[in-house]
């Protein structure tokens, strides 16, 4: 139900903008060409952006918003608890950009659901997803038997159970890919491990009733848990596909306004406040975008 409310939210508020400009959350009401928040603006000055409520994207967008705004761009921009809309409705042409996800999950979903008109536009930022528990301090203390929540979807499936075979607690078929491993590649399991496959957006709440559960980092961070200091289990980053992007309607790859929203997701004001919440667990990704 409340997915249902949230699209139906979505359609109205794009609606909206598209009829009149008006925006979803803090930015500017628009009639034609012209704005409220900056006379004489053009179309291409406005940037229609969806960002997930996962992690801090509410007060990345205000942040992205007042940076923009140095070059005279205007954020229009949805936040959504939902990672099957945001791909389509840049495809479709509803709006211009998404950030969301890493590029596994945007390449797997691509593919599956055949998106013809999307694209990565740049790489922002990688986090450090995590094994977490609120029952033990470390997977010393981890009975043979327990039951670890992990991601149902197919992109991040398998970081868990990487995670886990790096520490020798189980064994993978040999060659397998993070991005496709699944359960049904275990070939041993000497501890007897249950998995609970949950959605994404469900991970927080099983943790309090599974022993050990994945966590994104922002979810982690959210909660209170520092990726590096809390987790049982870390990711490293190294070598993992896990990097996260920006999406683009192919018509706009290369164009200012892209470039722009770039320049201020690798803004200072950004890059701080994403500090001042992961620490020293957060890479940022500025160099693969050259």
């Amino acid at each position: 139900m409340k997915r249902a409310i949230t699209l139906i939210m979505i359609s109205l508020l794009l609606s909206l903008t598209a009829a009149c400009g008006n925006t979803a959350g803090p930015a500017s009401s628009t009639t034609g060409s012209q704005t409220e928040a900056g006379a004489g603006k053009s179309e291409d000055k406005v940037i229609k952006h969806i960002m997930s409520d996962s992690g801090f994207s509410g007060e990345i967008a205000a942040i992205l918003k007042e940076e923009l705004a140095k070059d005279g761009y205007i954020l229009e921009h949805v936040v959504v608890n939902d990672i099957i809309q945001p791909n389509k409705m840049v495809n479709d042409g509803q709006a211009d950009t998404n950030f969301f996800q890493h590029e596994a999950y945007f390449n797997q979903f691509v593919a599956d659901h055949g998106l013809k008109n999307i694209s990565r536009a740049f790489y922002t930022i990688f986090t450090p997803s995590g094994l977490y528990s609120k029952k033990y301090k470390s997977f010393d203390e981890v009975p043979d038997g327990a039951t670890i929540g992990i991601p149902v979807d197919l992109a991040n499936n398998g970081r868990a159970l990487f995670m886990l075979r790096d520490l020798g607690l189980l064994k993978l078929r040999d060659g397998v890919e993070v991005i496709h491993a699944s359960l049904k590649d275990i070939t041993d399991n000497p501890h007897n491990f249950k998995f609970k496959e949950v959605d994404q957006l469900m991970l927080q709440r099983t943790l309090d009733d599974v022993d050990v559960g994945f966590l994104f980092a922002g979810t982690a961070v959210q909660i209170g848990l520092n990726p590096k200091k809390d987790s049982l289990a870390v990711e490293t980053g190294e070598g993992l596909p896990y990097k996260s992007i920006v999406a683009v309607r192919n018509d706009l790859i290369g164009s200012p306004k892209v470039k722009a929203l770039q320049k201020a997701f690798q803004s200072k004001a950004v890059k701080d406040y994403y500090t001042s919440k992961y620490g020293d667990a957060i890479l940022f990704l500025d160099d693969l975008n050259k």
